[in-house]
């Protein structure tokens, strides 16, 4: 028998800054961190995009390979040690061997992988003190070795629901026993390759990204790391933690869609968010202000649910893991009861009570976290107020 499962720590890199705080009253508050792309500013006028605010690799890496820590793993990092934080945790307080980690992210660390091709394409050789970082797991690595875990880990790819689905499978390490406690979110970072990729798709938008909008014209890129600390609720009581709301398990399905597209047909989409959204009392879409995966989820949702909606893609931008960073949002607002507001939204694509222009003040028994990808992969959060 699975046991209930909490969340009883949250942390967030954002473009807000590098606290929990920070995202939580950028959302409330509707302001966008969106700006125009400083990092390849020449390759990307005239396009925003949520960048992390630079951080210096030695105030969180304390290992000796730290030093040589990547970008998306440094980012990671900083979740994890404010999640821990946040959840009253050393970082030693859980036995090593029992303490899981689980990372979600759909493209890894771009640019160093980026520049160490480009050397190796120019000259012949690249520099091998980069390569390391290449390897996908790297950010799952350097977490565990920073902080000393040794329990089950897993680095999971699966595209645009990269979060929720390593949020999911922490809540199965420790619903199942098999940890007594579990660092679980997404880590994705903004690059230059995957930037010019969705210019040239025509997938970006001409300004601020307008999610659920009638005018919606596309997307704005985005990083960042979203990670919670999960433990069964007889643990976080026993040892007096605060907790912030239940998860329960987590939903996974597959619906009809192309490989690399999105779903169309809006029917077999609602038939699988009917378990986790009927009764919720608000949902946090994964709405970006993509017109062809907005239309399809805005009309799922219209079937299913009267419940109010938000989607926090228009204050953050979009990015693989972005998933992550919304459920982090999610199990804040069961607690605050408050829904953070939809940036951008002009004239709405469907009949929904879209949260729009300040943030909803109402109770809360229930947050649901929609995550879609292409090729028609779903998975659902749920977050219960305890």
């Amino acid at each position: 028998m699975s046991a209930p499962v909490v969340v009883t720590g949250i942390g967030v890199v954002s473009p807000f800054g590098w606290t929990a705080e920070a995202f939580w009253d950028g959302l409330v508050a509707g302001r966008s961190a969106l700006a125009p792309v400083r990092r390849f500013a020449s390759r990307a006028p005239g396009r925003l995009s949520g960048e992390v605010p630079a951080r210096a690799t030695g105030e969180l890496a304390r290992s000796p390979v730290g030093r040589r820590m990547d970008w998306t793993s440094l980012m990671a990092l900083g979740a994890c040690r404010l999640a821990l934080a946040d959840a009253g945790l050393a970082a030693d307080a859980v036995p090593g061997e029992r303490m899981s980690l689980a990372l979600g992210s759909a493209y890894g660390n771009l640019q160093e992988t980026a520049t160490f091709l480009d050397r190796l394409f120019a000259r012949g050789i690249g520099n091998p003190l980069l390569f390391p970082n290449m390897v996908f797991n790297a950010p799952l690595s350097y977490v565990s070795i920073e902080l000393g875990i040794r329990g089950e880990t897993s680095m999971l790819s699966m595209l645009e629901v990269s979060g929720e689905a390593a949020i999911a499978w922490g809540v199965d390490a420790v619903a199942s026993g098999r940890a007594d406690a579990c660092l679980a979110g997404g880590v994705d970072e903004l690059g230059e390759v995957l930037h010019r990729v969705l210019e040239a798709g025509g997938e970006l938008a001409a300004g601020a990204p307008r999610p659920f909008g009638a005018d919606a014209d596309g997307v704005a890129t985005g990083e960042g790391a979203g990670v919670l600390v999960l433990e069964r609720l007889d643990d976080a009581r026993a040892r007096g933690a605060r907790i912030h709301a239940r998860i329960r398990a987590p939903l996974g399905c597959s619906v009809p869609a192309p490989v690399h597209g999105w779903p169309r047909d809006a029917a077999a989409l609602a038939a699988r968010l009917v378990p986790a959204v009927r009764d919720a009392d608000a949902v946090f879409a994964s709405a970006s202000g993509s017109p062809s995966h907005d239309a399809i989820e805005a009309e799922a949702l219209m079937r299913v649910t009267h419940a109010p909606v938000t989607a926090l893609r228009g204050a953050l931008g979009d990015f693989g893991a972005a998933g992550a960073l919304v459920a982090a949002a999610a199990a804040r607002a069961v607690a605050a009861g408050t829904i953070p507001p939809t940036l951008g939204l002009g004239a709405p694509r469907a009949a929904l009570d879209v949260v729009r222009g300040t943030a909803r003040q109402t109770p809360l028994r229930s947050a649901v976290v929609t995550g879609l990808a292409r090729g028609g992969l779903v998975r659902m959060l749920r977050f219960d107020a305890v």
